[in-house]
């Protein structure tokens, strides 16, 4: 029969099927059911309960860009070399900073600092946020659609992928409390947007995973440490 094609290994079909999956797997584990109160009877409860839940929840796809290596543009070597402080990589962290900081100047009137939080449980949550959550949609999802699709489409499912992604929290919160919080989803899914369209091009020109992860953790860690929005 000969040696198959590797576009005949891996396929759209398959690639959207597992980020859906992710994307359901997290609707079932998010703390917004409210786990972390049941399991955890300290204050900090809710960054433990996080913790691991977010690293039960990689693990699978781990486990993909493990088995899938030979089928992905940026192999498993490649993907975890060292971070490249490139032009790009620095200009995406300028955008993120300025942004976070027009929205603290809208939101607060002026310069704040979040104090109601723990800094360095933050500094882990977000840090392993930012590992996760680059390592499915970008590591494993965007990885294997760029050996299929063109880099737009690529991009473009990648993204919207992590875009669904943030919509669960929202929608179980309405079930369980009767309100839904508009603004915040509104701001939620446009923050989705945005990282994931630029973290997928820090991605294509470092090729390696370890600039998406450190631009997410820092977006995601000013966000919160100026805006004060989780």
């Amino acid at each position: 029969m000969g040696d198959l094609n590797l576009e005949s290994k891996i396929t759209v079909r398959n690639i959207i099927l597992s980020l859906l999956g992710f994307i359901a797997l997290w609707a079932v584990v998010t703390d917004a059911w409210g786990y972390s109160t049941y399991l955890f009877s300290s204050d900090n409860g809710v960054y433990y309960y996080g913790y691991i839940s977010r690293l039960v929840w990689v693990l699978p796809a781990v486990l993909l860009i493990v088995i899938k290596d030979d089928y992905l543009t940026l192999p498993k070597k490649e993907l975890l070399s060292r971070p490249q402080f490139n032009r790009q990589f620095v200009s995406i962290l300028e955008i993120f900073l300025l942004y976070s900081l027009l929205s603290m100047l809208i939101t607060h009137k002026g310069f704040w600092i979040n104090r109601d939080v723990p800094f360095l449980l933050t500094v882990i949550k977000y840090f392993i946020i930012g590992c996760v959550e680059e390592t499915v949609f970008r590591g494993w999802g965007y990885n294997a659609l760029t050996k299929v699709l063109p880099n737009r489409k690529s991009v473009l499912i990648s993204t919207l992928m992590f875009v669904l992604l943030h919509w669960p929290a929202y929608f179980i919160k309405l079930f369980r409390f009767g309100s839904f919080d508009y603004v915040g989803f509104l701001m939620q899914s446009f923050s989705a947007l945005l990282l994931g369209i630029l973290t997928c091009l820090l991605m294509k020109k470092s090729r390696t995973l370890w600039n998406p992860i450190l631009a997410h953790f820092a977006y995601d860690l000013s966000f919160v440490m100026l805006i004060g929005a989780n």
